[in-house]
């Protein structure tokens, strides 16, 4: 992949900061959650950050409010910008449990996105039934991001071999990368599960994985801890704190990382 050589065309050139391939990358993907976001909004980041998002996830069915013209014109102003989209679980777990899956993901297609979220979060769904979504929307001709773990369900993450069980199953049904949930790991607990994702990091290519990551801290973490080529789903706001920690000019390492260059 194509480096950007340290941000050479940016302001301020000459102070150096660590590379990242250019877009399109394969791995330290920056996914940002688009609650119902408007278009002045989205023109606004995409002027401010857009050489560093490479994934909106249309998210908390608020598009089921909004109109298709709308989001036609959401997605292809994305798509000028070199950020593919996709659309999140949630109110898609609606079309399955309606019986409209295959209509939906048709349609998802025809809209323009890129890929769909395949979840449980909102619904109870077997293993068998979210790996026949999977293979359902590739057939779509769409990519699958298929989630790990369940909303408002921290127990999710007591069996270790069960968390693996499921990620190793959305690969095998062909899942384009799989999404480990945050809540029960970062989110609504106590203490972040460090232990569960070093071992879930242990055991696939993070390359392949992508971790929510809604807090400074836990960024600064999966950052520090997996690399800067690890994949975040953050909020819209984060996206410039969240390269300037890939580049090592945030919570610390900035000497550790820039004096080598």
């Amino acid at each position: 992949m194509a480096q950007d050589r340290g941000l050479e065309s940016k302001a301020f050139s000459f102070i150096r900061c660590a590379p990242r391939p250019s877009k399109p990358r394969q791995a330290g993907l920056t996914i940002v959650a688009d609650r119902g976001l408007g278009m002045n909004r989205i023109d606004d980041l995409i002027e401010s950050a857009g050489d560093y998002i490479d994934f909106f996830k249309i998210a908390i069915g608020a598009w089921r409010l909004q109109g298709e013209d709308f989001l036609k014109k959401k997605i292809a102003a994305l798509n000028k910008a070199a950020i593919k989209t996709f659309f999140a679980g949630d109110t898609t777990e609606a079309a399955f449990t309606q019986g409209v899956s295959k209509e939906f993901y048709q349609a998802v297609k025809k809209i323009g996105a890129d890929a769909v979220e395949v979840s449980s979060a909102q619904v109870t769904m077997s293993l068998i039934d979210k790996c026949a979504l999977i293979a359902m929307a590739k057939g779509a001709g769409l990519d699958v991001v298929a989630e790990a773990g369940q909303k408002g369900h921290e127990d999710w993450t007591r069996s270790l071999p069960y968390v693996l069980a499921q990620i190793e199953a959305y690969q095998k049904a062909g899942a384009w990368k799989v999404l480990v949930q945050g809540e029960g790991i970062s989110e609504g607990v106590e203490d972040r599960k460090e232990d569960l994702l070093l071992n879930i990091a242990a055991r696939f290519d993070i390359s392949d994985l992508i971790f929510q990551a809604k807090d400074g801290a836990t960024q600064e973490w999966f950052v520090s801890t997996l690399g800067p080529c690890v994949n975040l789903d953050i909020d819209d706001h984060q996206v410039l704190d969240v390269e300037l920690m890939r580049r090592g000019l945030r919570k610390r390492g900035v000497f550790g990382l820039l004096g080598s260059l």
